[in-house]
């Protein structure tokens, strides 16, 4: 199961801090007796959630077709995806902050 960490991922300077990053995030257990397949399809769903779960904090609507891009994007590398996720986190949060400046701006123009 992807861990949920707070706050947004990144920004990275390196690939090995996304890897880093992603290894915390997509924590997968290994199955006992060891089966190549269900782990594979275990850590494939572990990146589907993270960028499912990063999109819905954010809000995001998708569609099918939004959807179908996830899937292949989360067949990429644990570290691309935790650039994705990252910055989607990012431009989420900056819009939050911009929102709340133009609210605080907007009561200081009522004032």
């Amino acid at each position: 199961m992807a861990n949920q960490t707070s706050g947004p991922h990144g920004p990275y300077e390196t690939e090995a801090e996304a890897r880093a990053d992603a290894a915390r995030a997509l924590e997968v257990p290994v199955t006992r007796p060891y089966d190549a397949n269900a782990d594979r399809a275990a850590r494939l769903d572990a990146r589907r959630r993270y960028l499912a779960d990063a999109l819905t904090a954010a809000g995001v609507e998708t569609g099918a077709y939004d959807r179908e891009i996830c899937a292949w994007l989360a067949g990429w590398e644990p570290e691309t995806l935790a650039v994705v996720v990252g910055l989607l986190e990012r431009a989420h949060a900056a819009g939050r902050r911009a929102a709340c400046s133009t609210t605080a701006d907007d009561d200081d123009t009522e004032a």
